[in-house]
């Protein structure tokens, strides 16, 4: 294997751990909160699927309008928008109320 793909591979399995670690934290997370107002715990779990689930479809939706060489819409990027305003809210709100835990759950 020439250096360039094994570069290449290396850089896709850090993405690939680092994305993995990120869902799974931020998950817990929305789940925690959820469940702190008063969800039933299967519609707590739910609930992460939901914004996750709007910031992926929405990022595949402006990908493929790029590599088609168009504009995302206004439609795409308003939910990709939402999603990760409401998934970064989720994970502070979570916190200790300390500066740092917020830094740290953000």
């Amino acid at each position: 294997m020439n250096s360039s793909r094994w570069s290449r591979w290396t850089t896709i399995a850090a993405v690939l751990l680092l994305a993995v670690i990120a869902a799974v934290v931020s998950y817990s997370h929305m789940f925690e909160l959820a469940l702190r107002h008063g969800e039933p715990a299967w519609r707590a779990a739910l609930f992460p699927l939901s914004v996750d689930g709007m910031i992926v479809s929405s990022s595949m939706a402006l990908l493929a309008d790029a590599r088609h060489g168009r504009r995302g819409g206004l439609l795409p990027w308003t939910l990709l928008i939402i999603g990760s305003v409401a998934s970064l809210a989720a994970n502070i709100a979570v916190a200790d109320p300390t500066m740092w835990s917020r830094i740290i759950h953000a």
